[in-house]
């Protein structure tokens, strides 16, 4: 485990990582088009709002990260249990509505790398994709705040052959391997020894691996009540309605 960036381990979900060994990470965060979008000009949350954008982001479809995007943009916590604060953040979503194009699942890579919309909202990992088949997309992580995934590797209680999985996880935990694995996935790898045999042009890229003032700013997400579930995807659902 000394292999990983210390910054990606120990969080609330697994504490000292009991369970759970961090396999990719990443970010949600702004996808945009450079033949739309003049490079570097966007870089914050409450960007999106801007009439220049009209009819013309995508979002993808999920109520924890629209609305969470939201939040964030009012500075407030992705993981707030306070009503008024969310409902707040759906009244703002509703004024985003006549600059949101669709709201759709994965073929949003498939649209944005046909080019067309100028925006979207999409995880980094997803973005890595969209990017690799249209050279004129980038992929920002507003450094007010934004949430911070996992995809994590555990071994289920009901697992039988414990030594094929502990030299199948140490295998994967091997620099050389974590690093060719991180190559040919385009994910982020938490593996700070993969990330030293990366190339340059990957490790030092900011879209991907931020620097320490946007990392301090990531959040993760709590699990909410059920009853708190059902509210974020009331009021998600009625800004669908609403869009």
């Amino acid at each position: 485990m000394t292999n990983f960036d210390p910054r990606l381990m120990n969080k609330q979900f697994d504490p000292h990582n009991r369970y759970s060994i961090p396999y990719f990470w990443g970010t949600l965060g702004i996808v945009y088009n450079d033949k739309f979008v003049k490079p570097g000009s966007l870089q914050h949350w409450n960007q999106l709002w801007s009439p220049k954008y009209k009819n013309n982001i995508m979002l993808v479809d999920s109520a924890r990260d629209v609305l969470g995007f939201a939040l964030a943009s009012n500075g407030q916590s992705m993981n707030t249990t306070n009503l008024k604060t969310l409902e707040a953040a759906k009244d703002k979503l509703d004024r985003l509505s006549p600059n949101v194009k669709a709201i759709v699942a994965d073929e949003i890579k498939m649209y944005m790398a046909e080019n067309e919309a100028a925006v979207a909202v999409d995880w980094s990992g997803e973005a890595s994709e969209m990017m690799a088949n249209n050279r004129h997309l980038h992929y920002v992580v507003p450094s007010e705040g934004s949430n911070l995934w996992f995809d994590n590797l555990v071994i289920p209680k009901t697992a039988k052959h414990y030594k094929a999985i502990y030299a199948f996880l140490n295998f994967m935990m091997q620099p050389k391997n974590a690093a060719q694995n991180a190559k040919y996935v385009g994910y982020a790898t938490p593996n700070k020894a993969a990330q030293q045999l990366l190339p340059a042009s990957v490790r030092n890229d900011r879209q991907f691996y931020p620097d320490a003032k946007t990392m301090a700013h990531l959040q993760i997400y709590q699990n909410l009540s059920p009853e708190m579930v059902g509210k974020y995807n009331d009021l998600y659902l009625e800004f669908k309605m609403h869009h």
